[in-house]
This record gives structure tokens, sequence and C-alpha cells, in this order.
């Protein structure tokens, strides 16, 4: 790994195709960053073939190219540069997607207040300090040219997924993928078993973990186990997707996947092969877990659910 200089200045690049929210932007950030400026996913394409960037906020609603369209090409041709995506209105589908094709760092909705965006903004900065290594590389260098999951079934047989949920479906599926691949799968009911079995298995790499709508419970126990496991990838299956769950999904837990169900059990092994590809790169370069940092979820906690959380902490603590 090759971090930048300490005292590097970070460059950013903002995408709108309103000039007065790029004046805004650029008025903010001057001062302490190389600021570039793009009205168009096009116009922000070329910057970047010329340009050594190292965050990307774009505008999802733009004429010609939307952002989660932008920030996809970015993920699979610049995957070092972290990428946020600003929005002033629900699109659900877009929103969706750019969890599932961009994998972005933050939501920012519109209108923005300045200290939350530069806070986030200086967060991404400093992520974007440490080369991201690609799967292809890490099949090279580290797992003996063999893929993630044949190294992880001969070096490391306690690897598993813990999976949160009563679908009898989904476990069956799962079950089927972690035996082709010799993996184990752990079921759990309720939050606290999750918890316990996350504690007391270390090297689970994947949750997988069904999500009722508007589920207090299920975002803040996504939202502690990113924060006190960011190498464990989840996964979210939903009846029903929404916008604003998305969004924190994102923000608060860092989640890989979120998926509607039913769910086909190509997609769904797709899913389960790219979350182990990406927690055994993170595993294999440590500082990449800053690239997975979570916010605090805003939702209510309640006091049986502290003592879980608690409990968790202290025995994440002794691993």
């Amino acid at each position: 790994m090759n971090p930048n200089p300490i005292n590097k200045k970070f460059s950013l690049l903002f995408v709108d195709d309103e000039k007065r929210i790029l004046t805004s932007l650029r008025s903010i950030f001057r001062k302490e960053y190389q600021v570039f400026v793009a009205n168009s996913g096009a116009e922000a394409l070329e910057l970047l073939d010329n340009n050594t960037i190292d965050v990307v906020v774009s505008d999802q609603r733009m004429p010609g190219m939307l952002g989660n369209e932008l920030l996809t090409k970015i993920h699979k041709k610049y995957p070092k540069i972290m990428r946020l995506l600003l929005t002033g209105f629900v699109d659900k589908d877009a929103i969706i997607k750019t969890i599932n094709e961009g994998e972005i760092y933050r939501f920012i909705n519109k209108p923005w207040n300045n200290d939350d965006i530069k806070k986030v903004v200086r967060e991404a900065a400093e992520a974007s300090r440490f080369d991201v290594l690609t799967v292809g590389d890490a099949v090279k260098k580290v797992f003996n040219k063999q893929s993630v999951l044949e190294y992880l079934a001969k070096n490391n047989p306690d690897q598993g997924v813990v999976v949160l949920g009563s679908s009898q479906t989904l476990r069956n599926q799962v079950r089927t993928f972690c035996r082709k691949h010799s993996l184990n799968v752990y079921g759990a009911q309720s939050i606290p078993q999750v918890l316990g079995i996350v504690s007391a298995k270390p090297t689970i790499g994947v949750a997988i973990i069904e999500l009722p709508l508007s589920s207090d419970e299920a975002i803040l126990t996504i939202n502690v186990l990113k924060e006190k496991r960011p190498e464990l990838i989840t996964i979210v299956l939903t009846d029903e997707t929404d916008a604003d769950t998305a969004i924190e999904l994102i923000n608060s837990g860092q989640v890989f996947r979120y998926l509607t169900k039913p769910i086909e059990t190509q997609e769904l092994t797709i899913a389960i092969e790219q979350a182990f590809n990406r927690h055994a790169v993170i595993n294999s370069q440590s500082d990449l877990k800053a690239r997975y940092k979570v916010e605090k979820t805003k939702r209510t906690i309640t006091d049986s659910l502290k003592d879980i959380f608690s409990s968790f902490t202290r025995l994440k603590r002794h691993i």
C-alpha cells in the first residue's frame, strides 16, 4: 500500500448541471482543496481522464447521464476514487442502483448543511489515501492465484455466512451456496442471536439480513455491526425497497447490496460471491476499513437494545 503524503492537498470533482450549485460548492471547498467542476457526466469523465481526483460528488438528476450512472462508471474505471451522490429528490430506483452498482460512500441531501458536507467530504478524502487492491490483484498477490472462495475453503475453515431472518427459502439458498464452497452458515432469528454469533465467530465474512420496512432494530443492528466489524459485508433483503431506508443503509451501514425478495438463486449467488470478494480484499488491506466508515444512525434505541449492543461491544474488544 502506498498512502498519499499526509500534507497532500486533496482534489475534489463536483458534478452538477446547475452552475449556481457548482459555484456554491466551489466557494465552500476551494481554500482547503483543489476543486474541479463539471456540468455533465460526460464532462466529468473527460476531466477524470486527464486529472488525478480523490473524491467525486455528483448530483443525481442531470441530463444525458444520471449521477448514479456516472458513479457506476467511475467505480469500474477508477475504484480508488471516493464517490458521493447529491440528491434533492427521491428517485428510489436510482438510489438503489447507486448502492448496488456504484458502491458509494455517502448520500448527501439537498439542501445540505455546510458543516455536515465538509465533514463527510473530509472523511472521504482521508479514506482515499490508500490504494484499492482489486479482486483480480488480490487473487494474484494474496490468494495464490485461486479464487477468493477457493482460498477461503482451503485456508479458513471457520469462514461463513450469518443469516438473520425467517425465510426458509432464503436459508435453503444460502445453505446450498455454502455447501458448494465449503463455508459455514449460521442462522439467527433475533438480534441477540446474530450479535452473539458474530462475536463468537470473528471469521464470519458476510451477513444477510431480511429487513422489514422501517425496522428500527434491523437498521440499528446493521449500524453497530459495521461500526465494530467494518470488514463484515452486509446484504439486505426486503419485500419492498424504500428510498429513505436505502439512503440510511448506506450512510449508517455501508450495506453492500439492497435487494428485493423473492430473489433468484443466481442473483443471490452472485451477490454473496462478490460480498466475499470485498470482505477478503478489506481483510488483506486493513487500511481500507476507513473507506467503509459509517455515521451514527438517528433511529431511536430502546434500553433493551442498548444492553445488547453494549454486550456486543464488550465481547468484540476481547476477540
